[in-house]
């Protein structure tokens, strides 16, 4: 994308860059998971950490000074992304400059803004909109693989040795493939949205739990599936069948 290389010159005129942060005031279903400024990577936004290089803007700011901004979002509800780009106004500043923040606001827009003032401050010169603390990730899982590597080499292995009979046997594995990425999603979907609100231990004991639930769930149906594998023997005890559903525990 020529977007990403796009820069601006300031001519003979005395320039600054110090730090750039990106803030997302997108919905909760959305993230700005990158972004640049006159092809200064900004990486993913969130509530206001300026850790990166800024583009060079002139020390003093005049009228017309735009920026280039490109932006990718990410819709983790409907699991699809986007590309954005626009010619962004700075807003005015002093000449002793500051960080530049990129504010992507709800409705869409972008506003930057240089300040060293935090954008939480009360005094902070630029938008006061809110910015949602969320983890959509968790809210909305993609689908993605979610077993870790062991696993997924046997489940390929089981699904290769399924397939090997059918007449189509690459249609057959592909259609495996589909089936489980979509069985893995729905697991991350049922499981994972409880530890969104949560922070610090209790959301990493939350995310633990809904691992351990995620991989119960895989199991039992890779068992149900392939009831002969030796690792399945405690789901063919008569007195374990009646203590088991077939998917993993709500708690």
């Amino acid at each position: 994308m020529t977007a990403l290389t796009a820069c601006h010159s300031f001519g003979s005129e005395e320039t600054f860059g110090y730090s750039m942060g990106g803030i997302d005031h997108l919905a909760d279903n959305l993230s700005v998971t990158d972004f640049w400024v006159n092809g200064a990577a900004g990486f993913q936004a969130g509530s206001g950490n300026a850790g990166v290089p800024a583009p060079s803007l002139p020390v003093k700011w005049h009228p017309g000074l735009t920026v280039h901004v490109v932006w990718d979002v990410r819709d983790w509800q409907h699991d699809k992304g986007s590309t954005h780009e626009a010619n962004v106004p700075v807003d005015p500043y002093p000449e002793d400059g500051g960080n530049l923040w990129v504010h992507f606001l709800a409705n869409g827009s972008v506003r930057v803004v240089v300040s060293d003032i935090s954008p939480l401050a009360s005094n902070y010169p630029g938008p006061h909109d809110s910015i949602p603390r969320k983890r959509p990730w968790d809210m909305y899982p993609p689908r993605i693989a979610y077993s870790d590597v062991s696993e997924q080499f046997l489940d390929t292995k089981l699904i290769h040795q399924r397939c090997d009979a059918e007449p189509d046997a690459a249609a057959c594995v592909k259609h495996a493939h589909e089936k489980l990425l979509d069985e893995e999603r729905e697991d991350a979907r049922r499981y994972l949205p409880r530890c969104a609100p949560m922070a610090g231990e209790d959301y990493l004991a939350c995310d633990r739990q809904a691992e351990q639930s995620m991989r119960a769930a895989r199991f039992a149906r890779r068992c149900k599936v392939t009831p002969d594998l030796p690792e399945c023997a405690h789901e063919r005890d008569p007195k374990n069948i009646s203590q088991r559903s077939t998917g993993a525990p709500d708690q």
